[in-house]
């Protein structure tokens, strides 16, 4: 393959790691702030407000790992997209 496309094909490939990145940062904050929105209500329930808390915290917890999994996973293909461009090793 001719150096040129190499470049445009790591090009488009970090830009494409770079708005996954972006957008899931994103769309995990939001998810985040509406999960505090639907438990908010609850929290006043007295007796209930505990065990509530608790689903909460475990819900949150999943979905922190569910996204931070997608970024593990986008960084793994930025490094890769760097080594298939003959960069020894990634940055970040």
């Amino acid at each position: 393959m001719e150096a040129e496309t190499l470049r445009q094909l790591r090009g488009a490939a970090e830009l494409a790691t770079d708005a996954v990145g972006a957008a899931v940062g994103a769309i995990a904050e939001a998810h985040l702030a509406i999960v505090g929105q639907v438990y908010a209500p609850f929290g006043l329930l007295g007796p209930l407000a505990a065990p509530v808390r608790g689903i909460e915290h475990i819900q949150t917890a999943i979905t922190r790992g569910v996204y931070q999994s997608i970024l593990g996973v986008n960084a793994l293909v930025a490094c890769a997209v760097a080594a298939l461009g003959g960069e020894a090793r990634c940055s970040d």
